[in-house]
């Protein structure tokens, strides 16, 4: 029987390690809080972590979720950039990668 990528279980085939997700953030010492679109897992419940921008104290995510479109609630949707909302942190900006625990092992994430 052909399974394709769907694997053994019938779901998504891959790992999830490569994945990016969003997660949310805050620094223990001075108790700044942000959010990030570019998440990823280093391997089983670990996530890279990110500096905070005032302390520069390396902070782990507290809470991480897929990324999905704030219109429609599907990770992988065909919504347009005009119909989609804002989510706390503007997608024009660029990511920091001086503050990124991944980025600067070289597994650049951002652009």
């Amino acid at each position: 029987m052909f399974r394709g990528r769907r694997g053994r279980r019938g779901g998504r085939g891959g790992s999830t390690l490569g994945r990016r997700r969003y997660g949310f953030f805050q620094c223990s010492k001075c108790n700044a809080h942000w959010e990030s679109s570019h998440v990823y897992r280093k391997g089983g419940y670990d996530y890279y972590q990110q500096e905070c921008k005032s302390c520069r104290i390396a902070v782990s995510p507290y809470k991480v979720e897929p990324i999905k479109c704030s219109m429609c609630g599907e990770e992988n949707c065909i919504c347009d950039d005009e119909d989609r909302e804002d989510r706390h942190n503007d997608s024009s900006r660029p990511h920091r990668s001086d503050l990124c625990e991944r980025c600067k092992k070289g597994l650049r994430c951002g652009r």
